[in-house]
């Protein structure tokens, strides 16, 4: 059962704890209590093998097709987790003889613990300790402890640790046998290549052993069998006394910025061994101190739980991303399983990289490079359909991988058939998203290098591809913009999405303003990119289809449609399927086809556009717009209710927006023991710090300026946060009686308060003054 309150004092509202162990719930706990650093992630698999576990050791960047028929995915690396353990005779596990259990992840320290009284057949007891460290510090390195301790007499242990390639992604092999060796009876390698992008991967794994905190010297006996080798250590523990296994693995792939030769792979983990799993685990929490002094979102609350939650957010944010290699975006599931192979989709731009910018611009700044190198599939792609310009794949990988979206689903509950999955061909907003968040970066961070050398051919290349998209309507005499997906992927084959339509007019609109810049400039970043879209021609091409462009205008109710004919669709009564435990629900009854003809949506993408255009509608058609799609929408999809509680917010609606507010909490950490098995969702802690950020703390990026105009839930006494604002840290603290911001940086800023433009002054220099 999982538990948010058995945090005390320094620790509190830093545990999520399980307290009672269900097996059924595995893959709950394997999501919500992942490591990582960013370089890796290691889903958190129990030591011992139990049936339904899910191992994952999962490396950003490495991807690879397990077959032709395949989509490139992120290959699971062989296992370092798997511990076993023996107990006179007796395999350990918890299927019976536990009391006293807690398992927790200390989001503080990133460590992960396990504590348990187990009694053996012959009523004997015994207490295990199991820690668990990512380094944070050392991003190639990974730890285990296991401590053992004979309670009511003497036992003879055996051992089991070592490195399991038999892991699959669900069946498919990404790996070759690879090379295996031992050393000196201390330290494994394991050695393999992807079978078709051939990465090379090499692993190492080293064991120490004491009794009482003194070196032990067990039995050893050395184990290697196909894909699979570890070493048996045996001894007989006396009564009172206690076994430790120390375990400490590096990684290492041919992928990565500077691959390390695997004898200096070696020798770091050897040194590592000698200081020990402690002082990995020392060096680790040190950095994630330092790294909460710059994000921790402090706030006073009735509920506790929402500090809790807010800090799980951050903690999964900055595990995800690899912050300093532009060739890894963020994956749909972080690094916390195999759900969407690994994947990046448009969440990372809409969702994920407003945190980033706001908070960390560099590694903002990475995610948006990403994009750039990513221009080669989406060049590819549009040629492919036969557009022009940058087409961004629905799903992306590695650079060069192109669109990856695979192609069949899963059963069509009507047909029997897998259902085609259309996102790839028709879910095309993702390439107008991509240009939205360029544009939004530069506004915050003022990078004008990044634009010179990144941002102004994503922008001119993305509209190019929309210039070429749109068909002539001579009844409307306007473009526009025929079969489509848009953000509600409940609809398919639609006409004139709103949310499409209209970031494609925004994104035609930055890429004009863009060529501006440049003719007015003619520096050489104009002659390189005059030579590579003739600029003048091009500006012509986006201008003409920028100004004929159909934009959906509400009708006489004040509802802007989601698309062409959407209001004529059949309503139909959603309550059921709104009270569900678990997400799409509703396929259980109809399939796409039939969803297509009902006033349904996954996601209200309509209420998404006016989250990113805040001036689209003035407050009372929100508000409207608001209710008649909130009726409408199923929450299916875990972008769905940050969006809503933001737009809940800015209307006034208190309540509603805090209700809102938990329901993204509990999106994965909440008590719904299935939602999360095949791996967080990504997104949706984006969307908890947008709720907390740009719902209760009222930031928004409009006109070029930075606004804050707080609207804290009554549950909430206070609300403090930090910001990066052209390039100034800032801090702002919120509470009932109004909002005040520190500028910690060195230079002043101009932001807009409640309404009020006003300069910051660096704390500094008001001090000295």
């Amino acid at each position: 059962m999982i538990r948010y309150d058995l945090g005390k004092g320094e620790w509190k509202n830093w545990l999520v704890t399980d307290s009672v162990f269900n097996a059924s719930h595995q893959g709950k706990y394997e999501a919500v209590f992942c490591q990582g650093n960013g370089y890796l992630g290691q889903r958190a698999a129990l030591e011992e093998a139990y049936v339904g576990q899910t191992r994952n050791l999962l490396v950003a960047g490495t991807f690879n097709k397990a077959g032709d028929e395949e989509v490139t995915e992120l290959p699971n690396l062989p296992d370092l987790t798997n511990v076993s353990i023996w107990i006179d005779g007796h395999r350990f596990a918890m299927d019976s003889g536990v009391t006293d259990y807690s398992r927790a992840l200390n989001l503080k320290t990133g460590e992960l613990m396990r504590f348990l009284v187990w009694t053996s057949p012959e009523k004997k007891r015994f207490k295990l300790c199991f820690f668990r460290c990512v380094s944070l510090a050392d991003r190639h390195l990974l730890g285990a402890k296991v401590s053992i301790t004979a309670l009511d007499g003497a036992a003879d242990i055996r051992i089991d640790s070592g490195i399991d390639g038999r892991v699959t992604n669900t069946g498919a092999q990404h790996f070759t046998e690879g090379g295996k060796r031992i050393f000196d009876n201390t330290v494994l390698r394991m050695s393999s290549v992807t079978t078709e992008s051939g990465v090379k991967c090499t692993l190492h794994a080293a064991h120490r052993y004491l009794l009482d905190n003194r070196e032990a010297a067990p039995k050893l006996l050395p184990l290697i069998d196909r894909r699979f080798m570890a070493m048996r250590a045996a001894l007989q523990l006396p009564a009172g006394c206690t076994l430790t296994l120390e375990k400490l693995c590096r990684v290492d792939t041919s992928r990565d910025l500077c691959p390390a030769r695997p004898d200096e792979a070696k020798a770091t983990l050897l040194a590592a061994l000698a200081r020990g799993y402690d002082a990995m685990l020392a060096d680790s929490a040190l950095a994630w101190k330092t790294l909460w002094a710059r994000i921790d979102i402090r706030i006073e609350s009735a509920r506790p739980y929402d500090q809790l939650a807010l800090r799980f957010a951050l903690y999964h944010l900055n595990i995800m991303v690899k912050k300093d290699d532009p060739r890894a975006g963020i994956a749909a599931k972080g690094l916390s399983g195999e759900g969407y192979k690994g994947h990046s989709f448009w969440d990372t731009e809409i969702f994920i990289l407003p945190y980033f910018m706001l908070t960390q611009p560099d590694v903002a700044r990475t995610l948006l490079e990403y994009r750039f190198h990513n221009l080669y599939g989406a060049r590819a792609k549009a040629a492919e359909n036969g557009y022009d310009g940058a087409m961004y794949p629905w799903e992306s990988a590695w650079l060069d991988d192109g669109e990856v979206t695979p192609r069949w689903g899963a059963a069509d509950v009507v047909t029997g058939l897998p259902m085609e999955i259309l996102t790839g061909p028709l879910e095309q907003h993702i390439t107008a998203d991509v240009a939205f968040a360029v544009a939004q970066y530069v506004t915050v961070t003022g990078d004008q290098q990044f634009m010179d050398d990144f941002g102004y051919e994503i922008l001119i290349d993305t509209a190019r591809f929309w210039a070429s998209r749109v068909t002539w309507d001579a009844e409307r005499n306007s473009a526009v913009i025929l079969d489509v997906i848009g953000p509600d992927e409940y609809k398919e084959h639609v006409d004139n999405n709103a949310y499409t339509n209209y970031m494609a007019h925004y994104n035609m609109g930055l890429a004009l303003e863009a060529v501006g810049a440049l003719t007015e400039r003619k520096n050489a970043v104009y002659d390189r990119l005059n030579a590579q879209f003739n600029l003048p021609e091009a500006r012509k091409v986006i201008q003409r289809t920028y100004e004929s462009l159909y934009l959906p205008k509400p009708n006489d109710d004040g509802i802007l449609p989601q698309f062409d004919r959407y209001l004529d669709l059949k309503f139909i009564d959603l309550e059921k399927y709104k009270r569900a435990d678990t997400l799409g629900t509703i396929y259980n009854d109809y399939n796409i086809e039939q969803i297509s003809g009902f006033q349904v949506s996954k996601q209200a993408d309509v209420l998404v556009l006016l989250l990113l255009f805040s001036d689209m509608l003035d407050d009372e058609h929100k508000q409207r717009n608001f209710f008649f799609y909130e009726d409408r929408t199923l929450h299916d999809s875990s972008l769905s209710k940050s969006t809503h509680c933001v737009l809940a917010s800015d209307l006034g609606l208190g309540d509603t927006a805090y209700a809102f507010f938990q329901g993204a909490c509990d999106t994965d950490l909440g008590p719904a023991m299935h939602t999360s098995d095949m791996g967080i969702h990504a997104a949706s802690m984006g969307g908890i710090w947008q709720c907390a950020v740009y719902g209760f703390g009222g930031v928004r990026v409009i006109d070029g300026a930075l606004h804050v105009s707080p609207k804290l839930p009554e549950a909430w006494r206070s609300l403090d946060f930090p910001l990066v604002w052209r390039g100034q840290a800032l801090n702002v603290r919120v509470d009932h009686t109004g909002v005040h911001a520190d500028n910690l940086g060195d230079c002043a800023v101009r932001i807009v308060l409640e309404g009020i433009e006003t300069e910051l002054v660096p704390i500094r220099a008001r001090e000295i003054t």
